[in-house]
Order: structure tokens, then C-alpha cells, then sequence
């Protein structure tokens, strides 16, 4: 299980995936889409050899006017059989993935993107984020790291604003969230990283300090921990032709 700010998109082409949004588990066959709001708790499971999708997690900037609806209100059933999505549906989200092997930045993203959203959103029955969402512990969570992961933060940190037990927390980022707060904020800082390795020509140092890390030394730690790789290769192969920026595991 897991959660961030941006917009998840998951098309299963083949085999059959067992997906979980905020605490509903549905099985997708080819052809069905999850449409995964920013900060909803989420997973996946292949259910049987073989099985390919599409994954696309795209940052709001390129879902233009559909922003707000998104980060003020989520589906209550967020799943869409083949059966009900437009044609349109799965062929840009296919194109998304083309265009993002073939470049880090494409034109083609937002309209893609938005594409999407204007045939898929109007199949999904929208509730509002509530007061008791914005109250949801891992809603809290997520935001408060999201706007705090550059400093300093400790899971004692964490638990002091939030105003609970930092062994309570820790259980929480056991059962909810699957896994332990640092990993959880090192994710957090690597995705940062990785952005701006990709984005940006500031030295790994400057890159290290100002996405959270105390030293270049656990910057290198983490990152070839996570990644596999040196923050200087990453850079490198981000800006090669078959890069591709913008997708990711979610």
C-alpha cells in the first residue's frame, strides 16, 4: 500500500491485475482501467504470469482545468471495465507510455492526459474530500511530509504535529501505508532527486541538500539502494532518446 500527490492511471492489457483503492479491491481483466486520485491509499497484485498494463503517474501541471476536481474530491467505485471506457481511453494512455519512451518532455502530455480525463471522469460517480478525509491519518501524513521532507524530519517530528504516539505512528506506517516512515520519506526525497536530476544541470550536491538528505554521501546510500544506479548515471540515462520521465511505479 501506498500514496502520493499525483494522478494514477493503471490500463491492464493483459492478464488479470487485483487492484486496491482506499480500501476497495476489485480484479481487472484486459482492457480496464483504475483511475487513482492524488493521496488515496493504493496497490496492485498480478494475479497470473504474463499479465502487462500500462502504468502513467503524471504530475496535476498537466491535467489543466481537471486539477481542483481532482484534489478535492475522489470515485467511489474508481474502476472502469473495457467494456465502459471510450476508445479513446486506453489509445492515449498507450500513446502517453510512446511518448515517454521516446522523450522526457512531449507536447502531447497534457492534451493526452486530459483526454483521458474528459472520457473516463464523467463514467465515475465523484464524492467530495470530506472534513473526516482531510482528518484521515495517512491524508495528514502524507501532506505534512509532502510539505516538510527538505528539512530535517524525524518519525518523533512527525508524530509531535500530528499529536500522537510515535510508536502509534510507526504501527500505522506498518498497516497502512506498507511500509516504515524512512522509507517512506526517502521515496519521498529520491523522487525529488530523481526530478531534478532530470530537469535541472544543479550539482548532485546542491540536488542532495535540497531535497532532504544530510550529507552527498546517504544521498549516493539511498539512491543506489532504490535505484540501482549513481545519481550521475540516472541524469545521464533521463536524458538519453529512450528515456522516459513521467512514468513510474506508483
Amino acid at each position: 500500500m501506498h500514496l502520493h500527490p499525483q494522478l494514477e492511471l493503471f490500463l491492464v492489457l493483459t492478464g488479470s491485475s487485483s487492484v486496491t483503492v482506499r480500501g476497495q479491491t476489485q480484479v481487472l481483466g484486459p482492457g480496464a482501467l483504475a483511475l487513482i486520485f492524488p493521496n488515496q491509499v493504493h496497490s496492485y497484485t498480478a494475479l497470473e504470469p504474463g499479465t502487462g498494463a500500462v502504468l502513467v503517474v503524471c504530475d496535476l501541471s498537466y491535467t489543466g482545468g481537471y486539477a481542483d476536481t481532482l484534489l478535492r474530491s475522489h470515485p467511489e467505485d474508481p474502476f472502469l471495465s473495457g467494456e465502459k471506457l471510450h476508445p479513446n481511453v486506453p489509445y492515449a494512455i498507450q500513446e502517453l507510455e510512446r511518448e515517454a519512451r521516446l522523450q522526457r518532455e512531449s507536447p502531447v502530455f497534457g492534451p493526452l492526459i486530459q483526454l483521458v480525463l474528459a472520457r473516463a471522469l464523467p463514467q465515475l460517480s465523484l464524492a467530495k474530500n470530506s472534513a473526516a478525509d482531510r482528518r484521515e491519518l495517512t491524508y495528514q501524513i502524507s501532506q505534512y511530509v509532502g510539505e516538510h521532507f527538505r528539512e530535517p524530519l524525524t518519525l518523533g517530528t512527525l508524530a509531535r504535529e500530528l499529536g500522537m504516539n510515535k510508536y502509534h505512528l510507526s504501527h500505522v506506517f506498518s498497516e497502512k501505508m506498507g511500509q516504515s516512515f524512512p522509507a517512506y520519506l526517502s521515496r519521498i526525497r529520491i523522487s525529488c532527486a530523481c526530478s531534478a536530476l532530470a530537469e535541472t544541470d544543479r550539482s548532485v550536491t546542491q540536488i542532495a541538500e535540497e531535497c532532504g538528505f544530510e550529507s552527498q554521501r546517504s544521498f549516493f546510500r539511498v539512491f543506489q539502494q532504490q535505484l540501482g544506479t549513481t545519481p550521475l548515471q540516472y541524469r545521464k540515462n533521463a536524458r538519453s532518446p529512450e528515456a522516459s520521465p513521467g512514468r513510474g511505479g506508483g
